[in-house]
């Protein structure tokens, strides 16, 4: 008779050792002894994976070792990929550039109590627990015809981000579950959209200017070799299917530099297909400008470095708020931009695209460009402006009661979502973070964000501290005094 459960552990055993699959067959159980005598970071220093060193290398570094390894709780582990992304996206580029205290609050989140499994849960169940930074993650098991025991991270209706997949599942460690996902999770609360500016606002005051498209192509994972300059844009994210498309502006200096209050990515999406598919698309800033639309494919394309902005999309023109890279660029003075778009979702969504026309199209009646604004004058008014208090190396929640404005007008709307902050001067012994995410300068968040809980001030060490922010409302007007808030250290 055939040992099966010899073969299990075998097949188990090979799969630990390289693996990248999910594992299908819950039936039965195929975790080996030997991971289940060891912690999960005995595994990573075991070099049995090695897609996951940055996590362990960012578990030290926060000085949460004990804390992840202290048994019968659930890790939810990104990769080196995941990782690199979000230190792209604070501008940095090893994990030792940002605070050990940033690092832990982001680590923080990805912990929790209690060991759970796909097969701990029910047919399409998601199950909300608290993690160590005290906000809750979302754990749900998909039913797929391919796959019974499919897990996903924050799959929940009140969030504002998409659904992580996880990639590999069901790791039992003595310690504890981990799950690996591709991308950082990050607890982000739904809130209202800025309002879109109301046709008849009287912008003759205001300076604009308008960056057009040099050059635009997108490259595919079914055809490597091969160039579609002339052909429509597409983005997808389903497995053996992956098309990404990238944008090329050039950029000329503009007088008002200082003064810019608004800048929006435009373009037009032509096709969304998949059923009952809302698309959330990702924006970045690729890692070279050194490509070219007639010759771009997937080998030669671009890496995707620094997240811009994210975006879901809708049929017709869409507008991407980019002004906190923009002033950055400008700043700098670079003369041309290169972005990246992929989507963020879509990937168990069976034919999920979208199509996004290009700019030779009707004769370039299409083309995508970035549309820049100057500041006009606001009716806001100052509501409070008072100091946060925060303990040494600790973190402090910024609330309404720390800086708000407000403004009455019977023509525009000046509610939470559509008052806007830009932080222009970063403070020098701690940093800002939305959702846990450094904020760089120039990054914008809106009051209602500020209203939820999701801007931090987390101190390094030090004494007091001060940061200055501009106040925006939605329309391009500017409260015109710079509004610094103290930081008093206890």
């Amino acid at each position: 008779m055939i040992d099966v459960r010899l073969i299990l552990v075998i097949l188990a055993m090979a799969c630990t050792m390289g693996c990248k699959d999910l594992l299908t067959d819950y039936k039965l159980d195929t975790d080996p002894d030997y991971l289940k005598s060891i912690t999960l970071l005995d595994y990573i220093a075991q070099g049995r994976d090695t897609t996951l060193t940055l996590y362990a290398k960012a578990i030290a570094y926060a000085d949460l070792a004990d804390v992840v390894s202290e048994g019968s709780q659930t890790r939810v582990v990104p990769t080196n990929s995941a990782i690199r992304t979000i230190l792209l996206s604070a501008g940095v580029s090893r994990i030792e550039d940002l605070s050990p205290n940033v690092v832990r609050g982001l680590l923080s989140y990805l912990t929790f109590a209690g060991a759970y499994r796909s097969i701990d849960l029910g047919e399409e169940e998601t199950i909300e627990r608290e993690t160590r930074s005290g906000e809750p993650m979302y754990l749900t098991r998909h039913v797929t015809s391919a796959d019974k025991y499919r897990l996903a991270v924050n799959d929940f209706a009140e969030l504002a981000t998409p659904p992580i997949e996880v990639i590999r599942q069901d790791y039992v460690f003595s310690d504890g579950v981990a799950h690996v996902v591709d991308f950082f999770p990050s607890f982000q609360k739904a809130v209202t959209p800025t309002d879109s500016v109301p046709e008849d606002v009287d912008y003759s005051e205001a300076v604009k200017d308008t960056i057009w498209i040099s050059e635009d192509a997108h490259a595919y994972a079914g055809g490597k070799n091969n160039n579609y300059d002339t052909q429509v844009n597409q983005l997808v994210s389903r497995s053996g299917q992956y098309r990404y498309t990238f944008f090329k502006f050039k950029v000329d200096p503009i007088d008002f530099a200082q003064d810019l209050t608004s800048a929006t990515l435009n373009f037009s999406v032509e096709a969304i297909n998949g059923s009952n598919f809302i698309p959330f698309c990702g924006i970045y800033e690729t890692t070279d400008n050194n490509w070219e639309a007639s010759t771009l494919n997937w080998n030669n394309m671009p890496g995707f470095g620094a997240e811009v902005a994210t975006k879901e999309l809708g049929m017709g023109w869409n507008e991407v708020n980019i002004t906190g890279y923009m002033q950055n660029i400008l700043q700098e003075g670079k003369a041309e931009i290169s972005l990246g778009l992929q989507l963020l979702n879509g990937a168990n969504v069976t034919s999920s695209s979208v199509r996004i026309t290009n700019s030779e199209a009707s004769r370039g009646a299409y083309r995508q460009f970035i549309s820049l604004m100057g500041p006009m004058p606001t009716e806001m008014q100052l509501n409070s402006l008072s100091a946060v208090t925060v303990t040494n190396n600790g973190s402090a929640t910024l609330t309404k009661g720390h800086v708000s404005m407000s403004g009455t007008s019977e023509k525009y709307v000046y509610t939470d979502n559509n008052i806007l902050f830009a932080l222009i001067e970063l403070p020098a012994n701690g940093t800002i973070t939305k959702y846990g995410l450094p904020l760089g300068k120039y990054a914008q968040f809106t009051q209602e964000q500020l209203a939820n809980g999701a801007i931090k001030y987390v101190h390094h060490g030090g004494g007091a501290d001060t940061f200055g922010l501009k106040a925006l409302d939605y329309i391009g007007g500017v409260y015109p005094e710079l509004l610094h808030v103290p930081v008093i250290v206890q």
